[in-house]
């Protein structure tokens, strides 16, 4: 009994098995009827019977077709595609289409229909263009019967071609399996009607049928010299737009550029220990930066500097903490327009300034007046941003990415794709701007070697950290063929940020001021044997380092210029009297000598007013940042599946 029970649950087991295998979702025939017409339109009928269990084949199924195909040069073209009827077991079926990357996708079946289990016969009916290859001694018809990228298994897979006037073929090929493959596990038979296929085993997931029909010369009608170029300017319309627009874009930049942002002519620089033409601190400043750098603080902190020097306030350095306080000393003569200002936001004498966080906003008022003051006056005199030309090439650039986005044929996935070439010309922008500062004439040796070893750090881990995204974005372009629109992009995008930084241009003035603002900085960055060597010089003294102390900060040499000092007021020629110089016009809260504080504070006086700026509110929304054929080769293609 128990060998019985045994016996009959191993065939039970069996016959379960035998079952589910039964009821896999398959494609049990694909049959495409291709009918070539004497102008080279294919009318295509492919019938679709397909074993339907509820598994994924629910409410119907999908069918991909490329609309790219290669030609007898092996260039990619953009063929014609008409879709003409979608039926279900001799019925018209609902259907609709949307757009994938290269192609168009055809869903058969509706959302709200489900189908019970069973077999069911698809017929899509469609016409296409450009699929037929012509070579100098024949025409011929490469097509993919099936494409590859069924999610099904297919059973059994044939096709049958009807060729103009009854023409017969000049030979045939036919191949199967995956793509690239050269296998032909198939059979072929010239009927009445024409050229017949048929594969001789199953096509597993992922495998096609591709056929290959030679046509005498003349059978189909070669596209006119005007359809050929009218051809040649869709296949290549994107990368027209592309590169047209940049190149307009960049003529358009440089003839602007040559127009009104070349810079004038350098002078001779010559070591000087004068600020040119007597200008304030905070105007050498504006001048040599071509606008406030930080902000404007450096140039503030460079003015209460030398209004203290003159006489006109007193500044007390607390732990936390810098007071402002207004001397009895009238003001005489004209002062700078920033340092007017200054002074009338600090009121009568005796009224002072305190820059301590608890008084952030109106520290912050201070120096909106401040710079208005000095760019109200001095605003276009040395410095010319040429905005308007600025505008004109950020207009052109978007007309001319609005005309690729337009009337290009970006498909959606490759417009998402150009996130990387405009994230790249930033980046490259950026690059090339802060390492061309870096070096400028007249920066340190140590800020030039940060700024090319840190700019060079930097790119080399940006493109490390980009180059598997990037090499993924280049193989998707490399198979739609849109490396062209993505450097056009990309190269629009780089040329706006670099002439941002390059159009605008000294004045002539403000040229002559520029080296002027170099020979000063040079003097104070000279080793003191260079110094001493200067004719006419004047020798250091506290009253010297203090009246150039202001325009160091201007310039950010504080640094060395307080060093200098400190090692005359070690040396034997500062005196006893110099020695112990302390200035009435500051007033420190940590002892030690003169030199080594004021330097300190002098070079953390900006930072310490731009630290009491209350910070600006948080926004309360969030974002989150030929050799031959193969299997899968010629026109047709693509493949199918089930929607979810």
């Amino acid at each position: 009994m128990n060998m019985v029970l045994r016996l009959l649950t191993a065939v039970l087991v069996l016959v379960a098995a035998a079952s589910q295998s039964l009821a896999a979702e398959v494609i049990r025939d694909y049959h495409a009827n291709i009918d070539v017409a004497a102008d080279g339109t294919l009318t295509v009928t492919e019938t679709i019977e397909v074993a339907a269990e509820g598994q994924e084949i629910k409410r119907g199924i999908f069918r991909d077709f490329p609309l790219y195909a290669e030609d007898a040069s092996g260039r990619r073209v953009e063929v014609d595609f008409d879709l003409v009827s979608v039926e279900r077991d001799g019925a018209p079926e609902e259907y609709h289409t949307e757009s994938i990357a290269g192609g168009i996708r055809i869903y058969a079946g509706s959302a709200d229909v489900f189908l019970n289990p069973g077999d069911y016969t698809y017929t899509i009916t469609y016409t296409t263009g450009r699929q037929i290859r012509y070579f100098e001694d024949h025409d011929e018809l490469y097509w993919n019967v099936t494409g590859n990228g069924w999610r099904f298994p297919i059973l059994n897979a044939s096709a049958s071609v009807t060729l103009p006037g009854g023409v017969r073929p000049t030979q045939v090929a036919y191949y199967t399996g995956y793509m690239g493959s050269t296998a032909t596990d198939a059979r072929y038979e010239l009927t009445a009607e024409g050229p017949y296929f048929e594969t001789t085993q199953r096509l597993g997931i992922g495998e096609g049928l591709t056929i290959v029909v030679g046509l005498p010369k003349g059978t189909v009608s070669a596209p006119s010299r005007e359809q050929g170029i009218l051809w040649w300017l869709r296949d290549n319309i994107n990368a027209i737009l592309g590169l047209g627009g940049l190149a307009a874009v960049f003529i358009y930049y440089l003839r602007s550029w040559m127009a009104v942002g070349r810079d004038p002519a350098a002078g001779v620089m010559v070591p000087r220990w004068d600020p040119p033409d007597g200008i304030s601190p905070a105007l050498v400043n504006y001048i040599d930066n071509k606008g406030f750098s930080g902000e404007g603080w450096t140039a503030l902190s460079a003015s209460l500097l030398d209004l203290a020097v003159k006489g006109y306030v007193v500044l007390d350095d607390l732990d936390k903490a810098i007071v402002v306080h207004r001397t009895d000393k009238p003001v005489a003569g004209k002062l700078p327009a920033g340092q007017a200002s200054l002074i009338a936001s600090l009121g009568e004498p005796g009224n002072s300034l305190t820059i301590d966080k608890a008084n952030g906003k109106r520290v912050q008022t201070v120096g909106k007046k401040f710079r208005s003051a000095i760019e109200k006056e001095h605003s276009g005199k040395y410095y010319r941003a040429n905005i308007g030309h600025i505008v004109g090439g950020v207009v052109l650039s978007v007309a001319a990415l609005a005309v690729l986005l337009i009337f290009g044929s970006l498909t959606e996935d490759t417009i998402g794709l150009l996130f990387a070439p405009i994230m790249v010309g930033l980046f490259m922008a950026f690059f090339a701007v802060r390492l061309g500062a870096g070096v400028q004439r007249g920066s340190p040796l140590i800020v030039r070697i940060i700024s090319i070893v840190g700019l060079a750090i930097l790119g080399f881990v940006a493109l490390a950290m980009a180059g598997f995204y990037l090499l993924a974005v280049f193989i998707d372009f490399a198979e739609t063929h849109q490396i062209p629109a993505l450097i056009g992009v990309g190269g629009i995008v780089l040329l706006n940020a670099l002439f941002f930084f390059l159009m605008g241009a000294p004045t002539p003035v403000g040229r002559k001021l520029m080296d002027g603002i170099e020979g000063l900085r040079t003097y104070m960055t000279l080793a003191e044997k260079d110094r001493l060597n200067m004719r006419g010089a004047p020798k250091m003294s506290p009253q010297h380092f203090e009246t150039l102390l202001p325009y160091a900060v201007a310039l950010g040499v504080e640094k060395p210029w307080t060093r200098t000092f400190e090692t005359w007021l070690a040396s034997a020629a500062a005196g006893a009297a110099a020695a112990s110089y302390q200035p009435a016009w500051y007033h420190g809260a940590h002892p030690g000598d003169f030199g080594g504080r004021i330097g300190g504070f002098s070079s953390a006086m900006a930072s310490t007013i731009a630290s009491t700026i209350p910070a600006p509110p948080k926004s309360s929304s969030s974002g989150f940042s030929s050799g031959g054929g193969s299997s899968g080769g010629g026109g047709g293609g693509g493949g199918g599946g089930a929607p979810p």
